[in-house]
C-alpha cells in the first residue's frame, strides 16, 4: 500500500507538471515568434470566437479524451474520464499563466529566441513531469499513451511530434480560412512542434534524480 506522502508527492509533481507546461504555452504567446502547437488550435479559435483561450484549451482536452475511447474502445478505463477535471484544470492553468506574465517580453530577436527557448523547457518538462506520476495524464498526452498502446514502435517522444504537428496543421487551415492569415503560427510554433518531444528524454535525465529523491518512480522510456 503505497504510502501517504508518496502519494501526496505524485500529486503535487503531477501540479507542477501541469503548471510549467501552462506556463511554456504563455510564454510562447508572449515570445511573438509563434504559440506553442498544443495552444495553437485554442488560441486560434480565441482570436475567431474573441474570448479566453483557456476555454479552447479545455474543450480541445476534451475532445482528445473521445478520441482515445475511440482508439481504445474495450480497452478504455472509464477511471481516465477524469481528464476530463484535469482538462479543466490545465485550461485554468493557462489563463493564470498569462496573467502572471503579462505584458512580458524581452525586445530584440535574440530575446525571443530566448523566451521561446525558455518556453519549450518548459513545455518539455512540464510534460515529463505531469506524466510521470501515472496519475492521471492531461488527455492530450493521454492520447499519445492511447496511440503508444495501440501503434507498434511509437514511443511516447514520437508520439507527442507527431500530435503537435497535427495540432499545428489544423491550425493554420483554421487561421488562413477565417482570419487570412496565419496568426500565432511562425518559426517558433514550427520549433516547438519539433523539439518539446525531443527535449522530453533529456528533461528524463536531468529531473530524474529529484523524482527518486521525492519517491516518485520516473517515467519510462
Amino acid at each position: 500500500m503505497p504510502k501517504k506522502n508518496s502519494i501526496l508527492a505524485r500529486i503535487c509533481v503531477y501540479l507542477v507538471g501541469m503548471f510549467l507546461a501552462a506556463m511554456g504555452a504563455a510564454l510562447a504567446i508572449n515570445s511573438g515568434l509563434g504559440i506553442s502547437p498544443i495552444s495553437s488550435f485554442p488560441f486560434i479559435l480565441s482570436l475567431i470566437f474573441d474570448t479566453y483561450i483557456g476555454i479552447f484549451v479545455a474543450l480541445q482536452l476534451t475532445v482528445f479524451v473521445l478520441l482515445q475511447l475511440l482508439i481504445l474502445r474495450r480497452d478504455f478505463q472509464w477511471i481516465q474520464l477524469g481528464q476530463l477535471l484535469s482538462s479543466v484544470i490545465f485550461g485554468f492553468f493557462v489563463d493564470l499563466s498569462r496573467f502572471i506574465i503579462g505584458d512580458f517580453f524581452i525586445p530584440s530577436y535574440f530575446g525571443q529566441l530566448f523566451m521561446l527557448a525558455i518556453s519549450i523547457s518548459l513545455l518539455s518538462s512540464g510534460v515529463f513531469l505531469y506524466v510521470t506520476p501515472r496519475i492521471l495524464p492531461v488527455s492530450s498526452d493521454g492520447l499519445i499513451l492511447a496511440l503508444v498502446q495501440k501503434v507498434p514502435k511509437l514511443n511516447f517522444a514520437r508520439g507527442k511530434i507527431l500530435l503537435d504537428c497535427t495540432i499545428l496543421t489544423f491550425a493554420l487551415l483554421s487561421s488562413l480560412l477565417f482570419l487570412g492569415t496565419f496568426y500565432g503560427v511562425r518559426e517558433g510554433t514550427v520549433l516547438a512542434a519539433i523539439f518539446v518531444g525531443r527535449l522530453i528524454p533529456v528533461m528524463r535525465r536531468i529531473l530524474s534524480p529529484v523524482l527518486r529523491a521525492i519517491g516518485v518512480a520516473p517515467m519510462e522510456e
